[in-house]
C-alpha cells in the first residue's frame, strides 16, 4: 500500500489506543506526573545554583552537572514510561490497570531502567557532541540520522524490560530483532504521533493568540493549558500504541484490538 496507506493504517490504530485511553483515563497520569517530577528537580537544581537563566552562569559550571542532569530528567521519563506500558500491557491482556499497578509493576523492573536510562544519557551526549564538534550541516545530518536509527531500533525496549524482564543489552538485540519485522510501522508510528503534536502545538499557539487578544496573561495561560493537555493525551496514545505493537511483534494479540485492525496495521511496510 505504500508509505501512506501505512499512515493511515497508523491512524487507525490510534484510534483504537484512543478506545484503550477511555478505559483507563488514569494512564494521562504517568506523563503528568512525569513532567511534574522533572519540573520539581530542575527547580531544585535552579535553587542550588547547579542551573541558570543567565548564560555567563550556564558556562561556568562543570560538565558532569548537566549529565547528572540529564541522567536524572532520562530516569525520570523512561521510569514513568515503563509504567505506562505496563498499564497498558496489563490492559491489552485483559487485566484493569490502575496508577498502583503500573507503578508497582515498574518498581520491579527499577535495576534494568536504572541501566537503561544511563545508556540512553551516553547516548544521547555522544549524538550531542557529534552535532557539535562538527561544524556545518554534516554533522547535523549525521547525528541526526543515528539518532533516528538508535530510536527506531530501540523502539521496544522499554516494553520488553516491563514484560520480559530483560537486561537492556539484551532488549537492545531482541528490540532490533521486531524492527525488521515491524520497522515500516514504527517509522509511520513516529511519524504519525510527531505530525499530532506539531499540529497540537500549532493549535495550542492559536488558541493563546486569540484569547490574548482579550489578555495576554489569560492567552498565555490558556495557550500552556492546551499545549501541555494534547502533547499529555498525545504521548499517552503513543505508549498504548507502542505497548500493542510490541504484543503482536511478539506473536500475540492485544485484546482491545480488533483482528482486522490487526492484520492491515501490522502488514509490513516494504518500500
Amino acid at each position: 500500500m505504500g508509505f501512506f496507506g501505512n499512515i493511515s493504517r497508523t491512524l487507525a490504530m490510534m484510534k483504537a489506543s484512543a478506545n484503550v485511553l477511555q478505559k483507563d483515563k488514569e494512564l494521562v497520569l504517568f506523563p503528568l506526573l512525569a513532567a511534574a517530577c522533572i519540573a520539581i528537580f530542575l527547580a531544585l537544581m535552579w535553587s542550588f545554583g547547579a542551573i541558570g537563566l543567565d548564560n555567563t552562569e550556564e558556562e561556568g559550571q562543570p560538565i558532569a552537572v548537566y549529565v547528572v542532569i540529564v541522567f536524572v530528567s532520562n530516569f525520570i521519563i523512561v521510569f514513568f514510561n515503563s509504567a505506562l506500558v505496563s498499564a497498558a500491557l496489563e490492559r491489552l491482556r485483559g487485566g484493569d490497570p490502575n496508577v498502583y499497578s503500573g507503578f508497582s509493576h515498574a518498581i520491579k523492573h527499577i535495576h534494568h531502567i536504572l541501566i537503561w536510562s544511563i545508556i540512553v544519557t551516553i547516548v544521547a551526549i555522544l549524538i550531542a557532541a557529534i552535532k557539535g564538534n562538527r561544524r556545518g550541516i554534516v554533522g547535523q545530518i549525521l547525528g541526526s540520522l543515528l539518532q533516528a536509527g538508535w530510536t527506531m531500533m530501540t523502539f521496544f525496549v522499554v516494553p520488553i524490560i516491563v514484560s520480559e524482564n530483560l537486561s537492556p543489552f539484551a532488549a537492545i538485540k531482541k528490540s532490533t530483532s521486531l524492527f525488521k519485522s515491524t520497522w515500516g510501522n514504527q517509522i509511520t508510528a513516529n511519524f504519525g504521533f510527531g505530525i499530532f503534536q506539531i499540529l497540537a502545538l500549532i493549535i495550542s499557539a492559536a488558541i493563546g493568540w486569540f484569547f490574548g487578544l482579550i489578555d495576554q496573561t489569560f492567552g498565555l495561560v490558556i495557550g500552556v493549558l492546551f499545549a501541555a493537555a494534547s502533547v499529555t493525551i498525545i504521548y499517552t496514545l503513543e505508549g498504548i500504541y507502542k505497548a500493542a505493537l510490541y504484543e503482536f511483534a511478539s506473536g500475540e494479540k492485544p485484546l482491545e484490538f480488533q483482528e482486522s485492525q490487526l492484520k492491515t496495521a501490522y502488514s509490513v511496510y516494504r518500500a
